[in-house]
């Protein structure tokens, strides 16, 4: 039985959003329905983080997590390129 991979969750502060970021997650998050499980970023168990940023400035501090692989988005296309790269690379991160 495949297990649901664990994703840290992490946005940035908002201060300058270009796109709602709260619904592009929820896009994701249909979109991955039953593969991930988005947690609180310093949540046992994950293998990854996904910076969800609001612009390109991409801001939020990650480094808590410099030891943990990052991905980040900040814009709407680069959420569909996280949900490609998360269906074909599953396998390394649901062991």
């Amino acid at each position: 039985m495949d297990e649901t991979a664990r994703v840290g969750l992490k946005y940035c502060g908002g201060c300058n959003p270009e796109y709602d970021r709260v619904s592009l997650v929820k896009h994701i998050q249909e979109s991955l329905q039953g593969k991930v499980e988005f947690v609180k970023p310093e949540s046992e168990g994950v293998r990854l983080i996904l910076a969800v940023e609001g612009c390109s400035t991409a801001c939020a501090d990650l480094s808590a997590f410099q030891r943990m692989e990052i991905r980040t988005i900040t814009n709407i296309q680069d959420s569909e390129k996280f949900i490609k790269e998360i269906r074909t690379q599953l396998g390394s991160f649901a062991d």
